[in-house]
């Protein structure tokens, strides 16, 4: 196969199918987050990286909606400044995949995923009381490419507060991932878990 993007612009759904069962698999992204009118949204992204640890910051990317509109997640960042990532692990899937419905934007997700919004300390969207790991981010900048539909907004956001359930950690003080159990998103429809591993110490010299 060979594709030349340059000349299929307006095939992006394939585009985005194509690259999104080779670039895999990927971290999901449970972003919490408030509107102005005091609207809570909870929604997942599989765009979301840590992209600098000094200092330590977060993306995620929200593609514009099929109408070339706004994500909910992004309008309520951009208006506040701030929001909260969660860890997706296998207990919560189900209820992270009852999130990703496209709701109105006055549909509060915690109450329709019965998930439980917790305070967090130093911003104002919610915690998920039920994930184990949540970080809470300030707004930095946000980056557009385009407006038409498909088009990636990168929210880039400052880790301003890291909560970790002490039960999920190891002994050396980071995270036990046999016992976080989070898991990933691969193409299509699939998802991918974590339980199968192997270590790879980096190479001495060259």
């Amino acid at each position: 196969m060979y594709l030349d993007t340059r000349t299929c612009e307006s095939d992006w759904p394939r585009i985005y199918m194509l690259a999104t069962s080779f670039i895999q698999p990927r971290p999901i992204g449970f972003i919490s987050s408030v509107s102005d009118k005091g609207v809570r949204n909870l929604a997942p992204y599989s765009f979301y990286n840590m992209v600098s640890a000094n200092p330590p910051v977060v993306m995620f990317a929200p593609a514009s909606r099929r109408d070339g509109g706004d994500k909910d997640s992004l309008h309520n960042a951009e208006a506040t400044g701030e929001f909260v990532v969660a860890t997706v692990t296998e207990d919560l899937v189900e209820r992270m995949n009852q999130c990703a419905f496209d709701y109105p934007p006055d549909a509060d997700e915690f109450e329709r995923s019965g998930l439980t919004p917790a305070p967090a300390t130093l911003v104002k969207p919610a915690l998920v009381a039920e994930s184990p790991v949540n970080i809470e981010c300030k707004l930095l900048e946000i980056k557009r490419f385009g407006d038409q539909p498909g088009a990636g907004r990168v929210v880039f956001g400052r880790i301003v507060a890291i909560h970790v359930d002490d039960a999920y950690l190891a002994e050396d003080g980071m995270l036990d991932a046999a016992k976080l159990q989070a898991v990933g998103r691969m193409g299509r429809s699939t998802y991918s878990r974590t339980n199968d591993t192997f270590d790879l110490s980096r190479p001495e010299n060259g």
